[in-house]
C-alpha cells in the first residue's frame, strides 16, 4: 500500500465514515458488553478521535497503524489535543484494546495483538498525567476545558457544536463523561466540584 503524503479531507471523511460502520458492528459484540458502562458511552467518541488523529496527524488510516504510532496517538496526542474529563481518558485504552481485537477478527487490521501489547504497555496513570498536564494542551484544548469545566458562562450551544467538530474529534463537550449514562441534556455543560477543584489551579497557572 503507497504511503499518503498530503491530507486529504475526502480521505479523513472516508476514515470516519468507516470507523462509524464499523463502530456498529462492534457494539453488536459480546466483547463491547464487556466495557463497563461509561466505557460504552464513551466508546463511539474514543475510536472516531483515535481514527481521527491518526490521520489528521500521522496520515494513518487502519491497515497503517504500528505500535509506535498507536502509543504516539495515545500518549501524545489525545492529551494534547482532546478536550474531555478523566473518565473519558481511562475509557482510552480498555476502548481500543477491545476495538483492535474486533479489527483483527473482522481482517480490517493484520497485527491486531502488535496494536494490543502496545496499549500494554501504556500505563493509564501516564495518559491521566498527560491530560492534566496545562503545558502540554495546545490552544484549542485550552479553550475545550475551559467549556467543559464551566469557566466560560452562557456558552452558545452551536459555538460548542462547532468546536467539538472541528477541534476536538467529534469528542461532545455537552457533558461530563463522569454523567455520560445519566442521559443528560445535550445542551448541558455538567461539573463535579471535585473536577473542579482538579483543574482550577491547572487553568489559573496556566492562564493568569
Amino acid at each position: 500500500m503507497q504511503q499518503q503524503t498530503a491530507y486529504s479531507e475526502v480521505e479523513a471523511e472516508k476514515n470516519v465514515e468507516n470507523n462509524r460502520l464499523l463502530f456498529n458492528r462492534f457494539r453488536t459484540t459480546r466483547s463491547f458488553q464487556k466495557l463497563s458502562k461509561p466505557e460504552k458511552a464513551a466508546a463511539f467518541y474514543i475510536t472516531q478521535a483515535f481514527v481521527g488523529l491518526a490521520y489528521k496527524y500521522q496520515l494513518r488510516s487502519l491497515r497503517r497503524y504500528s505500535a509506535k504510532s498507536v502509543k504516539e496517538v495515545v500518549l501524545t496526542l489525545f492529551p494534547k489535543k482532546i478536550a474531555a474529563t478523566n473518565v473519558f481518558f481511562t475509557s482510552v485504552i480498555p476502548v481500543m484494546r477491545r476495538y483492535f481485537v474486533f479489527l483483527g477478527v473482522q481482517h480490517k487490521i493484520s497485527n491486531a495483538e502488535t496494536l494490543v501489547r502496545a496499549l500494554d504497555s501504556i500505563k493509564v496513570g501516564d495518559l491521566l498525567t498527560g491530560h492534566k498536564d496545562a503545558s502540554k494542551w495546545d490552544s484549542h484544548k485550552r479553550v475545550g476545558m475551559k467549556y467543559l469545566m464551566g469557566y466560560t458562562r452562557e456558552v452558545d450551544p452551536k459555538r460548542v457544536r462547532a468546536y467539538e467538530e472541528d477541534y476536538n474529534m467529534g469528542v461532545p463537550l455537552r457533558f461530563c463523561f463522569d454523567f455520560s449514562v445519566n442521559r443528560v441534556p445535550k445542551n448541558m455543560i455538567m461539573l463535579t466540584e471535585s473536577l473542579r477543584e482538579k483543574f482550577e489551579q491547572i487553568l489559573y497557572e496556566k492562564n493568569k
